[in-house]
Formats: C-alpha cells, sequence, structure tokens
C-alpha cells in the first residue's frame, strides 16, 4: 500500500515485494521476508526503514554497485550506483550488509555481533 502524494509505501503481514517510481520514498516492508527492489536507472532512491535479515535488496548486479557508510552520525548504510544513490537503509552500518553481484541481492547480516 502507499501514498503517492507523500511518498511513502507500507508493505503488509507476509512476503511483499516493494518497488517505487522515480522520485524519494520512504519504504517500510512490515513482517515477513520482503524484496526491496531498486530502480536501474531513473533518478531517485527508496528510504529503507526497516530491513530484517530475512529481507533483501535487489540491484542490477552492476559491478560500480558499492555500500558506504553515511550520516552527520555515520548511522546510516546507501547503495550507491556509480555516483547514484540508489537506496537508503536506516540505522544500519554498511559492514552488515552483504552484497552477492551474481545474484543481484543485498542482504542483512542475521547477526552482526558473530
Amino acid at each position: 500500500i502507499g501514498t503517492p502524494k507523500k511518498k511513502r509505501v507500507y508493505g503488509r503481514g507476509g512476503d511483499d515485494i516493494i518497488s517505487t517510481a522515480e522520485g524519494t520514498y520512504k519504504v517500510w516492508g512490515n513482517e515477513g521476508a520482503d524484496t526491496f527492489e531498486t530502480l536501474n536507472g531513473g533518478k531517485g532512491f527508496m528510504r529503507i526503514m526497516d530491513l530484517q535479515p530475512e529481507d533483501k535488496i535487489t540491484f542490477c548486479g552492476c559491478a560500480s554497485t558499492r555500500i558506504e557508510q553515511f550520516g552527520k552520525k555515520r548511522q546510516h548504510a546507501r547503495i550507491v550506483k556509480g555516483d547514484d544513490i540508489k537506496a537508503i537503509v536506516k540505522g544500519v552500518k554498511a559492514e552488515d550488509l552483504n552484497i552477492d553481484f551474481e545474484n543481484a541481492v543485498i542482504t542483512l547480516d542475521p547477526d552482526p555481533m558473530a
């Protein structure tokens, strides 16, 4: 479900696929193993507000994609292709995200302290 005017998208209970149009959107997967689909091309990105270990982020699989730590207190990770931000993952350390170029997915470590 979403509200285009406020640019927010909410998953429901269960395994949701969440994608957005061009622009900047805040997205929540809520319960379930959700898939957040980033834009390949176009302008804009999604702010993933509640990434869980069972969720995944899909991307182009391009070698120019990287994960960076950022924010005033370096409290968020962002997924960048070249010089284009594809997603911001709130409250997650870049080192806790695993990037799989072959399968074009990014996942969160189930236990970052392990």
